[in-house]
């Protein structure tokens, strides 16, 4: 698949792009009507716990963006599904989605890039936004108690923050005292797990 080629085409877009160690199986979703305002990469939960580019809340955040006009692209880190290479904790994973994010902005020249990721899938977001000037970032349940959070020399900025206060995977609290570290704007969901 070539992005370029597919980027102004309404609808989902399934394939194969080139990663770092191989290639990786993505799918583009563009709405009907979508803006050339902004793109987004989506990461998705643990490879090495069954996480993949079809999780419920990742294809949620697919349907979020399309809803807003904005183009998703998702894709499996490496190891899943048909993508190439093997699990790397998150570094291999975030050089990938940079090396995603380069091909957006070749489709996209003129949009601003939006990085989101659920769980493990945030670790990847926050690693890539932080090397992208003027990048966004959306992260959904980041495992904080996992993953160093604080890693990268500069934060992205804005960065949007959603988590439930029931949340039996990742401790709320624990999230909930790092974003009060940060210049962060998180977005609490009571009774939501």
């Amino acid at each position: 698949m070539n992005l370029a080629d597919v980027c102004h085409k309404p609808g989902e877009h399934r394939g194969l792009l080139p990663g770092r160690v191989g290639v990786l199986e993505a799918c583009l979703t563009v709405p009907d009507h979508a803006t050339e305002q902004y793109v987004a990469l989506l990461g998705h939960p643990h490879s090495l716990k069954g996480g993949t580019m079809h999780n419920k809340v990742v294809t949620t955040l697919t349907k979020l963006c399309s809803t807003l006009g904005i183009p998703s692209l998702r894709f499996n880190f490496r190891g899943v599904g048909a993508s190439e290479g093997a699990y790397d904790a998150g570094m291999g994973e975030s050089d990938d989605m940079l090396d995603l994010a380069k091909q957006c902005q070749v489709a996209w020249p003129k949009a601003q890039l939006l990085f989101a990721g659920f769980s493990f899938g945030s670790f990847v977001a926050y690693r890539a936004a932080a090397h992208i000037e003027h990048a966004l970032l959306l992260t959904v349940a980041p495992p904080v108690n996992h993953f160093d959070f604080t890693a990268c020399p500069t934060d992205p900025a804005p960065w949007i923050l959603v988590q439930g206060d029931k949340d039996d995977v990742i401790p709320p609290e624990k999230v909930f005292n790092f974003a009060e570290t940060r210049d962060i704007t998180v977005i609490r969901f009571a009774e939501t797990g």
